[in-house]
């Protein structure tokens, strides 16, 4: 049996709820003023009456409010106009000024950029996709499913603008393969990457700007997982409603800005063999081949072609003769154990990035005549040949023994810096580049393990995130997956500079005593209904905030003015603080609110209107469960 006693509080010594309630508030109430109060008229921050200051302040943030929604210049160059603007009057120290760039969420959200372009150039994400796409061949929602959780999944650890940059190309190939107007799929791959941004720390970078900014107002940072459960919840509420609700307001509408042009879907004829490794040996390759636009030949094993070959399961060696579009050609030759048999020279360095190219024969080139086994085509030409088209008859020989023809297309594999040896050869003609080999699948497994590394030791309190997300990006630079050029391509300047303009208004907001304004503003206008009307409110305007400016300047603004309201109410600051992680991840109803809708906006062939239909519904959907499950989760 225990005995538990409780002291009562001392009226000499503060009772423990009010010492920690002094210690959560910002520094300007900690000398004795009540929460809510503003410092004196006749203070001073840098010398000069408050009254000035705050004035600049409010009138420097409704402006650039103003230019960010009206877009007549760049956000991020409105943002550094911001910082401009505030460093002279004395409100900010140099080093507060310039503090944005320093903050280790600016720095954090750098190193993930990088990270994501490392994990994409394994093509491991690649891989994921494609089998994503080979679902919609057999059942359309179930594959919608299956992608809106593989991608949040993906997201919740990956950029998510990285996720659907390759996915988007994957899901637009399988929609035009199996008959699927683009308009069903690509919403659904933008929703379902904001959701699963929701689910970690590193999910999305305003998840871990908000982190940050905890910090600076003096209050313990986000864990990796702390989100977790809310956030899985959040994905499972927006992904049934995308199944059922939003699948049947999402516009049936055909792209055809989307369908590409006659040359990049002529079927080219080529052989592809299967290593041991090829990760769907004993696959069929009905279902290998399944939501591309590939057709399948021959199947030869043994130097003999088998009959019905659609259900045989393949074995390592086999041969598939397929006529493919030169895109799927690529993403088939793109994966581990797959080679071409068009062209018996060794395959190129892995490490080394190809350049898919397309050229004509001339019809007096000295290859005409002679088979692609004969010609010794990589003995004369600094490249490798794929796969051939033939306009007028349908190619059925074995392809190594097919006499090329002037006028033949041949699908060919060369470095970058040799494409214009070939561009000078008469030979040919260099009609069009397909696309560059970048994937590094040897570097798969150290970037995976950087990024599990990153991961468990941050949800582990091992080390700070920013330690190891730095550590983690230089890593990947100096064992080569990626250059250090491509390192700063990877980087998303406009959000760098962005934040770096934006945190030091947060400071002056908070030093001027305009933060705490804001939050009696709040206060007043709901304070009468309960924390949990608040913690909505505060939802509703973030989400609000998010669809006419970015979701990292809307967290900047209203994070430090959640926390001032929490500790004037005396209630813990974390629910509101995650109803705006979540409200500034819930920009469903506008194209131009998130970056993922932008670029699914066009490719879906989507109307402004098309968002607000299914968006207006999912985003009230977030509230309400925003409403109940946050202060459930994290109680008031």
């Amino acid at each position: 049996m225990f005995t538990i006693l409780i002291q009562p509080a001392s009226p000499h010594r503060p009772s423990q709820p009010t010492l920690i309630r002094r210690a959560l508030r910002p520094p300007f109430l900690r000398s004795g003023a009540q929460p809510g109060d503003l410092p004196a008229a006749s203070s001073t921050v840098g010398g000069k009456p408050m009254s000035f200051e705050l004035s600049f302040v409010f009138l420097l943030t409704l402006v650039a409010l103003v230019l960010f929604v009206t877009e007549r210049m760049r956000v991020d160059l409105v943002a550094l106009l911001t910082m401009a603007a505030l460093l002279p009057t004395g409100i900010l120290t140099p080093a507060e000024g310039l503090s944005g760039f320093s903050n280790e969420a600016t720095v954090t959200i750098a190193a993930m950029f990088v990270l994501s372009r490392a994990l994409h150039r394994t093509g491991s994400l690649k891989h994921i996709a494609t089998h994503l796409g080979r679902l919609y061949a057999y059942d359309a929602r179930l594959a919608t499913a299956a992608m809106m959780l593989g991608v949040a999944a993906m997201s919740a650890f990956i950029n998510n603008v990285a996720v659907v940059a390759i996915m988007l190309p994957v899901l637009l190939g399988v929609s035009r393969a199996n008959g699927i107007n683009p308009s069903k799929i690509m919403m659904p791959l933008s929703f379902a990457a904001i959701f699963g941004g929701t689910c970690t720390l590193v999910g999305t970078s305003t998840n871990i700007l908000i982190s940050g900014l905890l910090t600076d107002l003096n209050q313990p940072a986000m864990n990796m997982f702390e989100m977790t459960l809310v956030g899985l919840l959040f994905l499972i509420a927006g992904t049934g409603y995308m199944l059922t609700v939003g699948d049947a307001i999402l516009p049936d509408r055909d792209n055809p800005d989307y369908r590409r042009s006659d040359s990049e879907t002529q079927p080219y004829l080529t052989e592809l063999r299967f290593a041991p490794d090829y990760p769907d040996i004993g696959k069929t390759p009905n279902i290998i081949l399944g939501g591309t636009e590939a057709t399948l030949l021959a199947m030869i094993r043994d130097d003999e072609v088998l009959d019905d070959p659609d259900d045989r399961p393949l074995k390592p060696g086999d041969i598939l003769r397929i006529s493919a579009p030169a895109t799927v050609v690529r993403d088939l030759l793109d994966t581990v154990g797959v080679t071409s048999l068009a062209d018996p020279q060794p395959e190129p360095d892995d490490h080394q990035p190809m350049e898919l190219i397309e050229v004509v024969i001339a019809p007096d080139a000295a290859v005409v005549g002679r088979s692609l086994g004969e010609s010794g085509f990589a003995r004369y030409h600094p490249a490798r040949v794929l796969a051939l088209r033939r306009s007028a008859d349908t190619v059925v020989d074995q392809l190594l023994d097919v006499p090329i023809q002037g006028g033949d297309v041949l699908l060919i594999q060369a470095m970058p810096g040799q494409v214009p040896l070939l561009q000078d050869s008469p030979d040919f003609i260099v009609v069009s580049e397909i696309g560059l080999w970048e994937f590094k699948h040897a570097f798969t497994l150290p970037v995976i393990a950087a990024l599990l590394a990153v991961i468990l030791l941050a949800a582990f309190g091992v080390a700070p995130i920013v330690t190891l997300a730095s550590a983690a990006a230089v890593l990947v630079v100096l064992i080569g997956v990626i250059s250090i050029e491509e390192a700063y391509e990877a980087i998303d300047w406009q959000v760098i500079f962005l934040l770096g303009g934006l945190i030091p208004l947060g400071i002056a907001l908070e030093k001027t005593g305009g933060v705490t304004m804001l939050a009696n503003a709040t206060l007043a206008l709901v304070g009468d209904f309960g924390p949990r009307v608040i913690l909505t409110t505060f939802f509703l305007v973030t989400m609000a905030m998010t669809a006419i400016i970015s979701n990292q300047a809307t967290a900047v603004l209203i994070t430090p003015v959640a926390v001032s309201a929490a500790i004037s109410l005396g209630v813990d600051p974390r629910p509101f603080v995650f109803a705006i992680v979540f409200g500034a991840s819930a920009s469903f109803a506008s194209p131009v609110g998130y970056h993922t809708n932008v670029m699914v906006y066009s490719a879906g062939g989507y109307r402004y209107m098309d968002f607000v239909r299914v968006g207006i519904p999912l985003s009230l959907l977030f509230l309400v469960v925003a409403a109940f499950v946050i202060p459930w989760y994290w109680p008031l």
